[in-house]
């Protein structure tokens, strides 16, 4: 499947409370070819929380989507499997890279990196489960990037279908800078597709990290710029008014399943970043998530429309 792909494969990074199915909406909107990633997701809320479970609906207008989950079980992994594949997503991705404390110590996540056996019992009752695409993303160790190699092999061998490999040890979590040179290797030994991530600020940053990797993945420079992965080539940069346009549709999105208070609260995660990058930014920032009511946030937002109508964001950079 991923071969039908054009390349590079370009994705939107799986982010707990970010690319949920609104989010995910505005990015495709603008990415017609850009592979969507759900939020982090795990697989025991999925079986036994109606609540977690609202996070397999989506709009159409997403695929390709995939769902991540998270999680230890293989069993439970096989029971989902099953209700991803019957709401008619495209494949799963199995996160194997989540350095959050309380994950690891779960034995998610990261943890999984320490335990081939259980990572490849996942991927192959998922695999039994559904007919889905399964990958998997990951980091380039514990510690360091020595068991990389062997540690994806087994993965391919299990029937994984594409990894995705941050650049960063579990140790490392989100610090320093991610290192790309063991991926470049670990390409060398694998038939299946290796997409990289992080620290990927754009879309020509993306394409100058890419070298022998089959595409990128961005993940926080996205957080409110829908924009970051289009080609400054091809698409010019949005105008404060676009950009406050497609801020608005964002919020009515959200607005369709959430109620005012929360969707407020969920719109200021990508709020900061979609207001930057214009004469007094920060100002009209403070004003905007300040702000606890819809109404007086509209006002604001139309206001800023006439502040200019012709300065340009740099958000593809």
């Amino acid at each position: 499947m991923w071969s039908e792909f054009a390349k590079p494969i370009v994705c939107l990074a799986p982010m707990d409370g970010i690319t949920n199915t609104m989010y995910r909406q505005i990015v495709r909107q603008l990415n017609p070819a850009v592979v969507l990633f759900s939020e982090f997701t795990n697989v025991e809320g999925l079986i036994r929380s109606d609540f977690v479970r609202q996070r397999l609906d989506y709009s159409p207008v997403e695929h390709p989507f995939f769902m991540q989950l998270f999680g230890n079980n293989p069993e439970s992994f096989a029971e989902v499997a099953r209700m991803v594949e019957q709401r008619g997503i495209l494949g799963i991705d199995i996160n194997m890279g989540c350095p959050a404390k309380k994950v690891v110590a779960s034995q998610h996540g990261s943890a999984l990196m320490k335990d081939s056996d259980t990572a490849c019992r996942i991927v192959e009752a998922v695999r039994s489960a559904c007919s889905l695409e399964v990958s998997v993303k990951t980091r380039l160790g514990w510690s360091d990037s020595t068991g990389l190699i062997p540690f994806a092999r087994k993965l391919e061998s299990a029937g994984v279908s594409l990894l995705t490999i941050h650049g960063r040890t579990y140790q490392q979590a989100y610090k320093g800078q991610a290192d790309w040179n063991p991926i470049y290797e670990l390409k060398q030994h694998l038939a299946i597709p290796v997409i990289g991530n992080g620290d990927v600020q754009n879309y020509v940053d993306g394409m100058n990290k890419l070298k022998n990797l089959d595409g990128f993945m961005i993940g926080r420079k996205a957080i409110g710029n829908p924009w970051v992965f289009q080609n400054p080539e091809t698409h010019h940069p949005p105008t404060l008014v676009e950009t406050v346009t497609v801020a608005q549709e964002h919020y009515r999105l959200l607005r369709l399943t959430l109620p005012e208070r929360i969707a407020i609260r969920e719109f200021r995660k990508h709020l900061s970043e979609y207001i930057q990058g214009f004469y007094q930014a920060k100002e009209w920032r403070t004003r905007l998530v300040t702000t606890d009511s819809e109404t007086h946030l509209f006002e604001l937002m139309e206001r800023l429309k006439e502040h200019s109508s012709v300065e340009t964001l740099a958000k593809a950079g």
